[in-house]
């Protein structure tokens, strides 16, 4: 048995991101606690792996054909494990013949019809049965919090489906293509602790039940009936793509209960016009707006940053408004936007990706001059302008003070271009706060 220098691991922050060595043992170094996305992933040497208490999540191809991994030892802290961890190898093979399981993590098996999850056993790994024909029911126990994506994807004889009020998190697709979805006689179909899997209904105008927490992706996906969504109070996260290719999809309201919104969870809404992200929202993935091609009007209230291609391909988006705690707006986030006129970007933008605006050939950003943003389009040929110009007149003065006084005093009603202008300390509000603010600014006291 050869020895593993430490040189052979490339390790940031605990987590193991590749190894370089020639050995066919592997220990894992004390310090990792996560083995990263394809690790190990085609290494035909390793025939051992040893996994020690402190790891506890393996991520998706890791291990992905290790033709040569025939053992693995410990990783009994492991309650997370990624799609196709294993795949490939001796040790899923030989394992899968039953049911494989690794800490209380259940990575597959070509089980018997009824297939029963283990009392210890908090999740089931993503497509960990997909595509398996044998399956025809499951029962689950208290212990199982959590389902994969695709973890059951068309399990095409999969009829009963029994699992506990602790299942709190279904990933997209989870039970996509089985009978269990396709036979169910309720218009909503929920399973464990409010998870939304699938709509059944031919409503055009739906209304999301108060029971469902989790909108689970793909659980709208392609429906091409629904013109109009709503999302009631309790609901904490949309999941990805759930309603993606919803085509006829022109409203959505969101509540403020709202945590997470899961990449591509509305791409290709050709119908939506306009959309409202709530302050609530703490977690948004790539892409959720892609290729909304009617989108009009945009308001981010969350405070993050602004993820890779968000509104890419939104052709008819004009007007966007992003929060003042925003610090980095992402690759190709506003992607061939070419409606895209105005946009506000306060002084806490310190990184912006060459490609954020590209195509976005209408676009002026308003911003302070002293900002990092201002700097940005000035290098890069992006119109930029000092921000505050409430009453369009292409200047910044103090009638713009006075424009943001009256419409506070609902003297005058501004339009939605006048409030993007106007909103230029950057906390979602249009108040006495803005007009003083352009106050100090003209006298140099910002």
């Amino acid at each position: 048995m050869s020895s593993v220098a430490a040189g052979d691991f490339v390790v940031e922050d605990g987590v193991l991101l590749s190894f370089t060595g020639l050995t066919t043992t592997v220990t894992i170094p004390d310090d990792v606690y996560y083995i990263a996305d394809g690790a190990f992933k085609e290494n035909v040497r390793i025939n051992k792996l040893n996994l020690h208490d402190g790891v506890t999540a393996v991520g998706n191809e890791a291990f992905y054909g290790c033709t040569s991994l025939k053992e693995v030892n410990g990783g009994e802290s492991v309650d997370y494990v990624g799609a196709y961890a294993f795949y490939g190898t001796p040790y899923f093979d030989n394992a899968a013949s039953e049911l494989a399981t690794l800490g209380s993590v259940v990575l597959g098996g070509t089980t018997a019809s009824a297939l029963e999850i283990p009392e210890n056993i908090t999740m089931i790994a993503p497509y960990a049965f997909a595509e398996n024909t044998v399956i025809e029911s499951l029962i689950t126990y208290d212990s199982l919090s959590v389902i994969g994506e695709g973890a059951f994807y068309r399990c095409n004889n999969l009829s009963t489906v029994n699992v506990s009020s602790n299942l709190s998190y279904i990933g997209s697709l989870a039970f996509s293509g089985t009978k269990f979805v396709a036979d169910s006689e309720d218009e909503f179909v929920v399973l464990g602790d409010g998870c939304l899997v699938g709509y059944k209904g031919s409503d055009s105008s739906v209304t999301v039940p108060d029971s469902v927490k989790h909108i689970t992706g793909g659980a709208f996906y392609s429906n091409t009936h629904i013109t109009e969504v709503n999302v009631p109070d309790g609901v904490a996260s949309i999941g990805e793509r759930a309603f993606m290719n919803c085509t006829k999809l022109a409203e959505v309201s969101l509540p403020e209960s709202l945590i997470m919104i899961d990449k591509e969870a509305f791409a290709r809404c050709k119908a939506l016009k306009t959309i409202t992200v709530p302050a609530s929202v703490q977690l948004m993935g790539e892409s959720v707006f892609f290729g909304c091609n009617s989108l009009e009007n945009a308001k981010l209230l969350c405070d993050l940053d602004i993820p890779r291609g968000i509104f890419a391909n939104c052709t008819s988006l004009a007007y966007a408004t992003i929060s003042q705690k925003t610090t980095e707006i992402g690759d190709s986030a506003f992607l061939n936007c070419t409606s895209l006129t105005d946009l506000s970007v306060s002084d806490t933008v310190k990184t912006i990706a060459p490609s954020a605006f590209q195509g976005a050939e209408k676009l002026t950003v308003s911003c302070n001059k002293a900002s990092f943003a201002f700097e940005f389009c000035s290098e890069n040929g992006i119109n930029v302008q000092q921000c505050g110009d409430a009453n369009l007149d292409g200047k910044v003065n103090i009638r713009d003070a006075t424009y943001i006084q009256k419409h506070v005093a609902s003297i005058v009603t501004m339009n939605e271009l006048e409030a993007l202008r106007a909103e230029v300390n950057f906390d979602g509000k249009i108040n006495v706060r803005d007009a003083t603010y352009i106050q100090k600014l003209l006298a140099g006291l910002i």
